[in-house]
């Protein structure tokens, strides 16, 4: 009996736990587990209210089990090696082959968080690690990656940017270099009847009905000045986020010691989509329109300050926030094939975002200006460039 077989046959005699659905755009879960921390994780950090544009039709559903097993990593259940390793949010799997043929990649993070996902189809996997502390995360990594591979598979551009939709129903999507304001900015477009729809990695989906901004499911992580700028401070003193990183909880143990990885902003609260929505009262949404695209660019001193670019600027200031492919993530999680998407449907597709959409470049410092001035500056932008092909 392949290793597959073995743990969810198991688990369907023992999980007592009600299936928890997961959706995401087009992307369907039917999430099954015995550890109710994974469905407290889950619920969080994806929740959302319905999108106000059309979505495509849905994909069909996938099947995540999540469990703990003590004995995940004993060579017999694993299979041979392939000898192929696989990158995935800045980590690396070994490639295994079970014994059913099914695909076992096993995570070289041996220390913190060790794991394994086994898959004998690409449409219905396990994640299983020795205990269940650290399921919750794990299990919202792997819905992440799921969900980026749908909007790969549909031609969607992925951008280090965020979005949101502004209470007159405009969609925004923004992007810039790290401390330019964009998940800020999203967050206080989405306040008084907005909603949040990506803030750290974010799609441009082309659709029949024209470009959507689709959010990838992360955290949102907000540094000090933004935390007193939205005045949630007081309220994080006590707050104690499902993703645990909190630096401005108050007492001792206030900052967890955070997990190890390459740029990890741990001077930052992470917080999930519910728990924004409680401190904030900004709910998520996973789409939008994509009216209006902004390149955020920090400047010292002045007043922010703005220019629509043409085709030819907006393009090259974009690509460099175009995520393609994208190196923290292995390209093919719902195909054998790993291998990368190919660059130049990505270029086709930039190319014909800059000549539908207008693209501005907004000059301003984040931190005296990211507040609830933006929506004005949004609203400057969409007066000047309302004129766009598929509106």
């Amino acid at each position: 009996m392949g290793f597959y077989s073995l743990l969810t046959g198991r688990a369907e005699r023992n999980t007592t736990l009600p299936m928890l659905t997961v959706e995401w755009y087009r992307t369907r879960l039917r999430v099954r587990t015995s550890a109710p921390g994974v469905h407290r994780h889950l619920a969080s950090q994806h929740h959302t209210v319905a999108p106000d544009v059309a979505v495509p039709e849905p994909l069909p559903p996938a099947d995540l089990w999540v469990l703990a097993d003590p004995d995940p990593f004993a060579e017999r259940r694993l299979g041979a090696s392939t000898g192929r390793r696989q990158a995935f949010t800045g980590e690396w799997y070994a490639e295994h082959r079970g014994a059913d043929g099914e695909t076992v990649l096993v995570s070289e993070d041996t220390a913190t968080h060790p794991h394994a996902l086994i898959t004998p189809d690409f449409r219905s996997w396990v994640l299983v690690a020795p205990g269940p502390e650290s399921l919750g995360l794990l299990a919202t990594r792997t819905v992440r990656e799921l969900v980026r591979e749908a909007g790969v598979s549909d031609g969607a551009l992925m951008f280090h940017g965020s979005a949101a939709q502004r209470p007159n129903g405009r969609g925004v999507f923004l992007v810039g270099d790290a401390g330019a304001g964009k998940t800020s900015s999203a967050v206080w477009l989405g306040r008084g009847g907005g909603r949040v729809v990506g803030t750290d990695r974010t799609f441009l989906a082309p659709t029949a009905a024209g470009w959507r901004a689709v959010g990838l499911p992360v955290s949102t992580r907000l540094g000090a000045g933004s935390v007193k700028a939205l005045g949630i401070l007081d309220e994080l003193r006590g707050h104690a986020p499902v993703r645990a990183i909190n630096p401005f909880r108050a007492g001792a143990g206030g900052t967890p010691a955070p997990r190890p990885g390459p740029g990890l902003p741990v001077d930052k609260v992470w917080l999930s989509n519910s728990e924004v929505n409680d401190l904030l009262g900004v709910p998520f949404t996973a789409a939008t329109h994509a009216h209006t695209l902004v390149v955020l660019e920090s400047a010292t001193g002045g007043e922010p300050s703005f220019a629509r670019l043409d085709a030819a600027d907006a393009a090259a200031a974009l690509r460099p926030h175009l995520l393609a492919p994208d190196p923290d993530y292995r390209s093919r999680w719902l195909a054998a094939d790993p291998t990368p998407e190919r660059a130049e449907p990505v270029r086709v597709g930039l190319a014909a975002l800059v000549r539908e959409r207008p693209v501005f470049r907004l000059r301003w410092d984040p931190a005296a200006h990211c507040d609830a001035r933006v929506h004005d500056l949004v609203a400057a932008m969409d007066a000047t460039g309302t004129v766009v092909v598929g509106a």
